[in-house]
C-alpha cells in the first residue's frame, strides 16, 4: 500500500470528543486514530478497495477494527501512516456468495520512527461475484 502522512489538527480533536460524546481532553479520542490510518494512507478508500479488486458498489463492508497504541498519539504532529495486508481468506456465505476476508494492519508513526503509535487492523468482506469457490 502507497502510505502518506497526516496530522491531527487540535480543532478535529476537540470535535472527535464532542462527537462521541466524550469529555474533551488533550489526548484525541482513540477512534480518531482510526481516522488518522483512512485518511493518511495516501489513496481514499474507493481507491485502496480498488487496488484489492473491489469497487464500492460491490459493496465492501468493514467487518472487525482493533485499535492498539503502544504509543502516545497525540494532535497537532505529523505522522507517517503506513499500511500492509496481513491475510486474504477466501469465504463463502448464503447472503454474500463468494468473498474475501482481508485484513490489513495500519501504523500510525512519528515520522523516521519505527514504533508506531497508532496501530488500527481492519479486516474486511470484499464480494467477488465473478468467483466461484
Amino acid at each position: 500500500m502507497p502510505g502518506g502522512r497526516y496530522t491531527l489538527a487540535g480543532y478535529e480533536s476537540w470535535l472527535g470528543h464532542d462527537a462521541l460524546y466524550s469529555e474533551p481532553e488533550e489526548r484525541p479520542h482513540p477512534v480518531m486514530a482510526f481516522v488518522a490510518a483512512q485518511r493518511g494512507l495516501g489513496v481514499t478508500v474507493a481507491e485502496l478497495f480498488r487496488m484489492w479488486g473491489t469497487e464500492m458498489s460491490d459493496g465492501p463492508m468493514l467487518t472487525e477494527s482493533t485499535l492498539e497504541f503502544p504509543g502516545e498519539f497525540r494532535a497537532d504532529t505529523e505522522y507517517d501512516v503506513r499500511g500492509t495486508v496481513t491475510s486474504v481468506v477466501r469465504k463463502s456465505g448464503r447472503t454474500l456468495g463468494v468473498f474475501d476476508l482481508v485484513t490489513a494492519r495500519f501504523e500510525v508513526v512519528e515520522p523516521g520512527g519505527d514504533t508506531p503509535v497508532a496501530v488500527v487492523t481492519n479486516t474486511y468482506a470484499l464480494p467477488r461475484r465473478e468467483a466461484t469457490e
